[in-house]
Order: structure tokens, then sequence, then C-alpha cells
């Protein structure tokens, strides 16, 4: 065997390094069989990694769960032994790490392909290793009957890079077209972002460090670069220390070169530091909470956006689709440049092709491959859909999973596998003309014994999954909610062309139903708190129990679980629940949530608060005080109790509504924002132009019939 696999496989090397492509490889075995035959196949390909147990000496050694690691890295094979298992993000990321003219080789074992014995999801990647693009070696085949893949009639010979440009070291035309657009924002008209998106393997960071390189050789600049790690910029500085090798470099993060300089600031720093830097790149953008991107918006007019639209995380399309809306809001002038060709492999690389449609990277959204569907309200049915029935059908798994991408920036190809695999997880999907377009994923938890719950309660014990029902034990005492069942919302999403006309509304009633069927006790979710997603979930009827003090890493906001019951069981100790959010959130609003957005807060407070402060003044004392302000006598600091009584009241009554005046008072009064921070938020040029905008409202606003008490 090992004579023939030497033949074999010289000759696949020659071919691929020939088209400059890749090609996956599939053993399907037991360990000893494929660790000897891979080590076989290993003499031919020079830069070699493996992944996962029993890993050759002759192989670079890496766990699964670091696989991350080696992102930017490149590889002439990489070897996945994933015959203890494999999660879809591994996947994703080793895929990344081979070169062209390199393999990369899946040791998988028999039983994948095999119904009822694998996992949906296991079962589905080995009815997609019969793809012609894969080449499948199983332990029970003989070795003569391998044939050389046919490499398709695009490919030509390898493509050779040479530099288009050689003062940049630009390896083709759309890369040197990219540094051009990004020197451009650095040196052009201010207020023109630019969103530079590609897939993988495209350059695009290179791009940013040649950029960087020819800025700082040029000009007197200071540029950060921010991104969710450092290990995701290391390109940038990479490639522009290549080209400025007369720079000095102290640390990794750093680079200077005369009075220039290049910096790396960390995702949640840069928005404090924005006004040390003359031009700001954000790599990997869509990977980094969408406040963060929004507040540098608004701080600084010299910004680049890149993302990877196809990435092992899946989330730069809806990145995209999501941020640009708001930039066309906020900078109009905005323009975008999308690296095409690849440089780490050939255009239509038969690795790439195969990993997108494993990885359903490329699904797309009902209204956005051209179906023609057109909204009607009779014709849309709601409906649990069995995962099986999803796991069989690859249509309505890659509309499903197009819908998810487009509406979450977090979702990742591991997303897949939980949909497919967690016998736990309902889909309550919107169907029209046998076309997905509203979907909600729904979560069973609880159902602890006594015990476990009062652990979970007291913080001894923390199992896995379970983050409603958890949540209402651990962080605010309530061990019977963890006892009884419940559903948890995970995701919730709409088709584009098919949004504000309820259909996500009937969605949540499709789940409430469903719940009631099996009598569930109480339904709820966890998002980040932001003003739609408030208003979303309270026009359903769930109400606030818990928000989270620090800030969530993915989105930038912090979180908010909102619950409805639906058992008499559980209305034992949701009343109660609500009652206490209303006096934690009075008693939170300074310490903890002093900078919260001024609009949740007043949304929170309006809605939920159930008694006005309450500091024994009389409505005469009140109003003698705040009438002597009103006409510029009294400072701030000696009428505040009176303006929190009469504003905590005032912002309970019906007709209270939102509006940039009662967002200063809010932020002034009952946050306790300094005069500095709220006269910067309102273009309020000095302390004392902030404290009289502060007379002008409350005598506009105040008014004697409003009942304190």
């Amino acid at each position: 065997m090992s004579a023939q696999l030497d033949i074999f496989f010289a000759q696949l090397q020659q071919q691929l390094s020939h088209h400059f492509c890749r090609q996956l490889i599939v053993l399907e075995g037991d360990c000893e069989w494929a660790t000897t035959t891979a080590t076989v196949i290993g003499k031919h390909f020079s830069q070699r990694l493996w992944a996962g147990d029993n890993a050759p000496m002759s192989f670079v050694s890496s766990s699964l769960k670091q696989s991350k690691q080696w992102l930017g890295q490149e590889f002439d094979m990489v070897v996945i032994n994933a015959l203890q298992g494999l999660s879809a993000n591994t996947l994703g990321a080793l895929s990344g790490t081979v070169k062209g003219g390199g393999i990369l080789v899946i040791i998988a074992p028999p039983a994948w392909r095999l119904p009822n014995i694998s996992s949906p999801f296991y079962h589905r990647l080995g009815r997609l290793f019969l793809d012609p693009n894969v080449m499948l070696i199983q332990q029970s085949q003989p070795v003569e009957l391998l044939s050389l893949a046919a490499i398709p009639d695009y490919f030509s010979t390898a493509q050779i890079f040479t530099d288009v440009n050689l003062q940049r070291g630009c390896l083709t035309a759309g890369q040197a077209d990219a540094v051009d657009a990004i020197i451009k924002v650095a040196t052009g008209h201010s207020k023109r972002p630019l969103v530079l998106s590609a897939d993988r393997g495209r350059g695009k960071s290179a791009a940013l460090g040649i950029a960087a390189a020819e800025l700082l050789q040029t000009r007197t600049i200071r540029i950060a670069v921010t991104a969710p790690s450092f290990a995701c910029a290391d390109t940038v500085f990479k490639l522009a220390k290549l080209r400025l090798v007369t720079a000095e470099q102290p640390q990794r993060h750093q680079l200077y070169y005369g009075t220039s300089q290049l910096e790396f600031v960390a995702a949640d720093e840069i928005v404090n530091r924005v006004s040390e830097f003359d031009f700001i790149m954000v790599d990997e953008a869509a990977a980094i909470p969408a406040p963060i991107l929004m507040a540098l918006l608004a701080h600084h007019n010299r910004l680049i956006f890149a993302t990877t639209i196809h990435g092992y995380e899946g989330t730069g399309r809806g990145f995209e689709i999501k941020f640009k809306q708001q930039l066309t809001a906020k900078m109009p002038q905005w323009r975008s440049y999308h690296l095409e060709q690849p440089i780490r492999w050939a255009t239509g690389d038969p690795l790439e092709a195969w990993t997108f449609k494993a990885l359903l990277l490329s699904a797309q959204a009902p209204n956005c491959v051209g179906i023609d569907v057109v909204f009607d309200a009779d014709a849309i049915h709601y409906s649990v859909l069995p995962t099986s029935e999803l796991a069989a059908n690859e249509r309505l798994l890659s509309q499903l999973f197009g819908l998810l991408i487009n509406a979450h920036y977090q979702t990742s190809p591991n997303d897949i596998q939980q949909l497919l695999d967690d016998p736990e997880l309902s889909l309550i999907v919107a169907l029209q003309a046998k076309t997905i377009i509203g979907c909600c994923v729904v979560s069973k938890e609880g159902g602890f014994d006594a015990e476990l719950a009062q652990l979970v309660m007291q913080g001894k014990r923390r199992p896995q999954g379970h983050l409603l029902a958890q949540s209402l034990a651990a962080h605010l005492g309530y061990a019977i909610a963890a006892q009884q069942r419940c559903y948890r919302i995970l995701r919730i999403a709409v088709a584009d062309s098919f949004q504000q006309h309820g259909i996500g509304t009937k969605l949540v009633d499709a789940v409430l139903q469903q719940a009631q069927n099996e009598k569930i006790d109480y339904i709820g979710t966890s998002f980040g708190a932001a003003n739609e997603l408030v208003d979303f979930w309270s026009h359903c009827s769930l109400r606030p129990l818990r928000l989270g003090i620090t800030k969530d890493a993915a989105s930038g906001l912090h979180s908010l679980l909102f619950v409805k019951p639906l058992s008499s069981a559980a209305l034992l100790w949701f009343d109660d629940a609500v009652t206490l959010f209303s006096a934690s959130f009075i008693c939170q609003r300074v310490e903890q949530f002093s900078q919260l957005d001024s609009q949740l807060f007043f949304k929170l407070y309006s809605q939920n608060v159930q008694q006005p402060l309450n500091y024994g003044l009389s409505l005469t004392q009140i109003d003698h005080q705040l009438q002597i302000f009103i006409q510029g006598g009294l400072g701030y600091d000696v009428v505040v109790a009176s303006l929190e009584s009469w504003l905590s009241q005032y912002l309970l009554q019906d007709d209270c509504t939102w509006n940039d005046d009662v967002g200063f008072v809010v932020a002034k009064i009952l946050q306790k924002q300094s005069w500095s921070v709220v006269g910067e938020r309102y273009h309020l040029a000095s302390r004392k132009i902030a404290q009289q905008h502060l007379r002008n409202i409350v005598a506009r606003y105040y008014s004697l019939s409003s009942q304190v008490y």
C-alpha cells in the first residue's frame, strides 16, 4: 500500500501545485490505519499540521480546541483527526490555513455516512464526502481504485503572482486598488469611510499593512489598528514592518517610523483614544460590537472597516447588511471595495467551494436569491419544523441559515451543528410558497430537581446550557424557576422584504401556543439591550426581569432578560421578580447604569418602575423650589431632591413621550451624568450653558398638576 500511495500522492501534489488549487482528502477508517496512511501522504507535503489526537512526530501538533491560533498561518497539509468529533467552526478555521497546492485531510469514522447511527450534522458531512470534488479513501476499499481527480477546465497553470507595483508589493491588481482606496481615506476628503470586504485568502489584511507602510513613509501620521484581538491584526504589522525595514518595533503592537506611528489598540479601548490618532483601521469589523463601531463613526472622520464576508465565524454578511444601513445614515458618502481574486489559492478552488457548501457560508435569505414570493398574510403558515426534515433538505437548511446570518452578526457554522444535533432545540418557521420567510429558534430548559436548583441558586453548580433557568436562579434567587420547565427563544429572524408585517410577533405567538401545548411554565429570552428589541419584546407581552451589570463582549450592550409566565406556578415568583426589577433598577441607576443609553433608560423606567422616588417632600416644597429654579435662582445641587421627585413621577405618566429634552433631564437628574458628559453629548459648549439648558427644559415640562405622590 505504501508504494502505491507514494506514487499516487506524488502525482497529486504535482497536479495541485501546477494548478495552485487545494484538495479535500477523507480517510475513512480506524485510527491506526488512518494515521499510517496520513504519514505516508505527508512525505509529499513539507509544512504539515495535525489537529486532534495521535499526531505523528513528523507533524506540528495541535488540539482541535486550539484551531483559532493557526489563523493567518499557512500549511501544505492539514490533518483533522475527527474520530472523536469535530466542530463546524474548527473545520472552517483550519480549512483556511491550507495554501494553494495543499491538501486538507479529514480522518472520519465510516459511521458518519450511515443513517440513524451518527448525528444529523455528521451524517450530512458524510453525504458531502461523496461530492465529486472530494477524494474519499476507505480502509475497506483497495488503494488500486484511487485515481487522480480531474481538474476542471477553467484551471490553467499555477498563478504566478508578480509585484504589480514594485514599491508596494501588491500581488494582484485588486489588492493594489484596495491600497489606493485605503490611502485615499487617510489623505482625501474627511467623513468618507471605506468598507473593505473579502473572502478569506484575498489579501485584505495585507492590503491594510501595505497601505499603513506607505502612509508612515510619506507623511507624519498616527494610525490606530483595532480588531477583536491582536492575532487578527498581526498580518497588518508584519506587512508594514516588511516594507519599512528601518522601522522600530519595541513591542509587537507598536511600530515607529520617524515621527509616525502604527499602534494596535484593543476594541474596548479605541473609543476612549480616538483623539490620539489621525487614521483608524478596523480589521475584522464584523466581530466588534456594533456600539463601538457607531461610536467611532460619531467621533472620528477617517475610518476604514475591513471584514471577511464568508469567514469561519460566518458573521461578515450580516455585518455588511446591518452596518451599511447605519453608515448611510451617518456618513452617506462612504465607499466600499470588495477584493475578489484569491491570492493564497486559485479562483474556483475545490476546497473553498466544498467548505462554503458544507458550512453554508454562502447561504442566502429568501429575499436575497430572487425567489418570487410577495407578502401575503393569508398564505403564511406557522409551524414546527422537525430537525430531521431540515437535515434532509439542503434547500430549507440554506434558507434558514441565510436568515440567521442576515439577522445576527454572531451567527457561526457551529450554529448549524447545534440546529441539527441538539435534541432540546425546536424550530418554529413562517412558510409561504414552501419558502422560509421567518424563523424562531427555541431551546427547552429547566426541569432541575430541587437539590440541583438550590445549588445553582447558591452559585455552587453551573450545568451546561439552561441559561434562562439558571439566570433566574443564580442572579435573581428563584430556585423554583430552575425546577420549572421553560422555553428560551435563542434567535428570531424575518427576511428583510417581509419585515414590518407582524411576522415576528406571530412567530412568538406560535412559540407561546407550542409552549402551552407542552405545559411549559414560562418563556423568555436574553438579548443585547437595544431600543428596538426592547420595543419588540414588550409588544409581545414579555417583561424585563434582569439587566446585566457588565456589557456583553459580543454585542457591546448590557444583556437584558425578558420573561412571560404561562402557568399559575410561574406567577408565584414572577410578580415578585417584576417588583424586584423595578426597585433594583431605581437603585442601580447611578452606580451601575449611569452611562446606559438614556432612551433605553427611559423605556425601562417608564414601562416598569412601579413607584416614583419619594424623599418625603410635600408638593408645596417641591413647587416652591422648582419655581425659583425655573426663574434662575437656586442651583442644581440645592434643588436636586425636588428635581428627582418631579421627574421620577413625570416619566410614569401615560402622556410622557421620549424626545431629546427628556433624554437630557434623564441623563443629568436620574442617571447623574457629569456636566461635561451631558454637555458633550448634547453639544453644549460650557457647564454654564448646560445648566441654563436644564432650567429651560424644566420650565417647559414642569407643572404643578403632575402628581408626585
